[in-house]
């Protein structure tokens, strides 16, 4: 995880939402900001207000493509600890 790293454009993050929202930003949302206040290796984040209530609510956007990253990191991370496992069974005996 890194916490200094630059904001992907937001006009991918707006469609992210939208697809995920199954609708436009504009009819959740009253206002948004244009730009992340935050941006991290997992996401970013906006600040906007809820039409329904008029709410501040922050929206954390999932960076394209980080699910299969962390997907691959952990088949590997498995891989490893199944080779650890094997060689400790091998030098003492323990699973």
């Amino acid at each position: 995880l890194q916490d200094q790293v630059p904001a992907f454009p937001s006009n991918i993050a707006f469609e992210i939402m939208e697809t995920g929202l199954g609708k436009p930003v504009s009819e959740v949302f009253e206002n948004m900001t244009p730009e992340p206040l935050a941006a991290a290796s997992l996401g970013q984040v906006y600040k906007a207000t809820l039409k329904k209530d008029g709410r501040e609510v922050a929206i954390k956007v999932q960076r394209p493509g980080v699910a299969e990253l962390i997907k691959r990191d952990i088949y590997l991370l498995r891989l490893i600890a199944k080779g650890f496992n094997e060689e400790a069974v091998k030098r003492i005996g323990v699973d």
